[in-house]
C-alpha cells in the first residue's frame, strides 16, 4: 500500500514537471517565431539564408514534437530554432554595419582628398600673393 502512494506521488511530480516543460516549450517556440520575424526584418533572408531556414525547419519540427507529446524534444528544438534565428539576425546586422563602415570610410577618403586639394589651392594662392609682380 505504501508503494502505491509513492508511485502516485511520483506520477504527480512527473506530470507537473512535464506540464512545466510543455509551457516552457510553448513559450520558447513563441520566442523562436518572434526571432525569425525579427531576423527577416533585418534582411536575414538575403545574407543568412541557411540559418533562417534552419530556424524555420527546427520550429516546424518543434511544433510537430509538441503535437505528438514529446515536450522535451519540442523544447530543445524550439530553443535551437530561437538560437538559429538570433544567429541569422546578428549576421545580418553585422553585414549591414560592415557595409555602413565601408561607405563611411569611402566618404572619409573623398573628404580627405577634397581637403587636401583645398589646402593645395590655398597654398598656391598664398604663394601667388607673396610673389612680387613685375
Amino acid at each position: 500500500m505504501k508503494w502505491i502512494y509513492s508511485l502516485l506521488i511520483l506520477f504527480f511530480i512527473v506530470g507537473c514537471g512535464n506540464k512545466r516543460i510543455e509551457e516552457l516549450a510553448i513559450e520558447t517556440m513563441g520566442n523562436a517565431r518572434l526571432s525569425i520575424t525579427a531576423a527577416e526584418n533585418v534582411g536575414a533572408r538575403d545574407v543568412a539564408v541557411a540559418d533562417i531556414n534552419s530556424a524555420e525547419e527546427m520550429l516546424v519540427n518543434s511544433e510537430d514534437a509538441l503535437h505528438f507529446g514529446d515536450v522535451e524534444r519540442a523544447y530543445r528544438l524550439g530553443l535551437r530554432a530561437y538560437l538559429h534565428a538570433r544567429i541569422a539576425t546578428e549576421k545580418s546586422l553585422a553585414i549591414r554595419l560592415e557595409s555602413q563602415l565601408l561607405e563611411a570610410r569611402a566618404e572619409l577618403q573623398l573628404r580627405e582628398k577634397a581637403t587636401e586639394e583645398a589646402k593645395n589651392r590655398l597654398e598656391r594662392l598664398k604663394t601667388e600673393r607673396a610673389t612680387p609682380k613685375d
